[in-house]
């Protein structure tokens, strides 16, 4: 109940105060049930709008951040960075399970909001399993040694040179079809 408000009014002609006092009386409005019912209802389904709308957002956001990783895992440098240092494949990884974790932090209260965060966490797990598989991609080159390219033409060049008899007849081969590369080698030798 609120206290009791005076107001005073003056009045310029006379030098007389009036003080009125007025007590204001709680009303209270009771609705029929029915209509009680409806704005229950009304003010349930807004709100229930207002959490989908607030956990898409944050759903949303987490899909734009794995857009984001998935372009820098398809660059060339991220994928030799991933294939060569260790530290780079853990700070890729640790991103991606960053926005697993996001993820898991939003509620499925609607059937479509557990679709969504299920469609995006599945497209998180690809991009880890791309990222692995970059990674033993570097092994299994490791074992055949395909890193360096030059490296393994000039294995391929020496031993059609040497089908071909070798000697003198691999020296007329280098000259005539392989040219600088034959040059190289004779130089590094």
């Amino acid at each position: 109940m609120k206290s009791s408000r005076k107001s005073t009014v003056f009045s310029a002609s006379t030098t007389t105060t009036t003080t009125t006092t007025t007590t204001e009386i709680p009303t209270t409005v009771h609705l029929p049930p029915q209509l009680q019912r409806q704005a229950a209802a009304r003010i349930q389904s807004h709100y229930r709008a207002h959490l989908v709308r607030t956990l898409y957002k944050k759903i949303s956001s987490v899909n734009s951040e794995a857009n984001s990783l998935q372009k820098l895992i398809q660059r060339q440098e991220t994928v030799d960075a991933v294939r060569s240092e260790e530290r780079e494949k853990l700070r890729v990884n640790e991103a991606l399970m960053g926005l697993l974790l996001r993820l898991d932090s939003v509620p499925g209260v609607d059937p479509t909001v557990r679709e969504a965060r299920r469609k995006v966490s599945r497209r998180i797990v690809e991009l880890q399993e791309i990222l692995d598989g970059i990674c033993e991609a570097k092994l299994e080159c490791d074992d055949v040694e395909y890193y360096n390219f030059d490296k393994v033409v000039e294995q391929m060049e020496e031993q059609v040179c040497e089908e071909r008899g070798g000697g003198e007849e691999m020296e007329r081969f280098c000259a005539h079809y392989l040219g600088f590369r034959c040059l190289q080698r004779f130089l590094r030798e």
